[in-house]
């Protein structure tokens, strides 16, 4: 079984040393995040569909009342309807990204725009690691995110380069139009971080019908005391 401390440090280190993109606003591409026998652990033990529930959000709504996307959070009562093996593993990527030190190290990376939105102070914050399954007609339209969010790390989980077209795209605002600035490549092992502030304009091209699933986890960092849902409306 793996260190918790080593992939923790492993992490910490791809984000303190990758390069800050101000355009629209702080963010960060990573690579090569895992070793590769972790990654490929993590493809393999990704829990079932079965073990995901419906995430209710209008994005990702069908005519019938289906949905697009599917979440799996990573709590204790969610791992223990995992079976085995597989829940002694998510036992231990749970205080990977529970982990105080990768919360506090996205902090820091974007302390700058972070002070600068909360009037020179990083406010207390709790972060929240949840796994995304999402399937074709899904999107993301162009927005900033909630503003109880202070910043997002998100982990691309495919299995390999054929889905690197559907990474996430960065804009910025002109008038009433957006222009995409750049779109992150959706490859194995990699991910991206951002500090929310008004110009944080991203999204999610939709996902076509003769795609596979996509599969993400984001470990989202929300102000303390706030009602943070997957859901929640954007502004």
């Amino acid at each position: 079984m793996f260190s918790v401390n080593q992939v923790v440090d492993r992490l910490i280190d791809k984000i303190r040393c990758a390069d800050i993109d101000v355009e629209p606003s702080d963010n960060i591409y990573v690579e090569d995040l895992f070793e590769p026998t972790i990654y490929q652990s993590i493809l393999a033990q990704l829990p079932s569909k079965d073990n995901y529930e419906i995430l209710p959000h209008p994005d990702a709504k069908l005519p019938d009342g289906g949905s697009t996307r599917l979440m799996f959070d990573l709590t204790d009562e969610s791992i223990q309807r995992l079976r085995g093996e597989n829940r002694t593993f998510w036992e231990r990527m749970r205080q990977v990204f529970s982990s105080d030190a990768l919360k506090d190290a996205i902090l820091e990376k974007f302390s700058g725009r972070i002070k600068r939105r909360f009037n020179g102070e990083i406010p207390e914050t709790v972060s929240i690691p949840i796994f995304y399954k999402d399937f074709p007609g899904y999107f993301i339209n162009v927005h900033p995110d909630h503003a109880i969010k202070v910043a997002t790390f998100q982990i691309y989980l495919p299995e390999d380069n054929s889905q690197i077209h559907l990474g996430t795209s960065f804009y910025r605002q002109e008038g009433n139009d957006f222009i995409k600035l750049k779109r992150n490549q959706f490859q194995p092992n990699s991910g991206y971080a951002f500090v929310r502030t008004d110009e944080s304009w991203h999204g999610v091209d939709p996902i076509g019908e003769s795609e596979r699933e996509r599969n993400t986890m984001a470990l989202t960092i929300y102000i303390k005391g706030s009602n943070h849902k997957p859901w929640q409306p954007k502004m």
